[in-house]
């Protein structure tokens, strides 16, 4: 396959920092870091979710429905606003966790949205995101050479189960059971 075309392009220059790091460079950038804050204090479950979230998008996943913009951060905003609004609503923690996990699902499903090309000695190959390992894996891996998305949504992307698939990449079973995705 010749050079694709381009929604985003990502040189391997330098490794991606640790989860715990990326998260909280995400985290600052969703200006909502006071919230996160709060909610990663009292679910600690929803930090490692985040971390695994952090892993498998990498703040250089783009949002394929906002030019320039990364999807990790706008997931997290997301649902740092949902669980806000839940908790400020409800005064119930439980229903704080489930509108985290549900509205980052809802968003984290944009993934499919874009086809993730990978350059390896010289030959572009496709990544399936659901399948394959985390994006952060593959940056620091010495085999990848470029990375670029191409405006092409993955055939999961229309599934019914397609937010179900991107959401067990992130959250545990009792976390999607939780939230009524299973």
């Amino acid at each position: 396959m010749t050079d694709p075309q381009n929604v985003h392009y990502l040189r391997r220059e330098a490794p991606i920092l640790s989860a715990p790091v990326e998260l909280k460079k995400a985290c600052r950038n969703t200006r909502l870091n006071a919230s996160a804050q709060e909610l990663f204090a009292r679910w600690p479950n929803l930090r490692e979710s985040s971390q695994r979230l952090t892993s498998l998008l990498t703040l250089h996943y783009p949002d394929p429905r906002k030019e320039g913009e990364s999807l990790l951060v706008n997931c997290l905003a997301s649902g740092f606003v949902e669980a806000d609004k839940a908790i400020r609503k409800n005064n119930d923690d439980i229903a704080e966790q489930k509108a985290f996990i549900g509205r980052v699902s809802e968003e984290l499903v944009h993934c499919l949205e874009l086809t993730l090309m990978m350059k390896v000695k010289g030959s572009w190959t496709p990544h399936d995101v659901i399948t394959h390992g985390y994006l952060d894996e593959i940056v620091n891996a010495s085999m990848s050479e470029e990375l670029s998305w191409v405006e092409k949504p993955q055939a999961a992307f229309n599934s019914p189960s397609a937010k179900v698939l991107c959401a067990s990449r992130v959250f545990t079973m009792k976390e999607l059971k939780l939230a009524g995705l299973i």
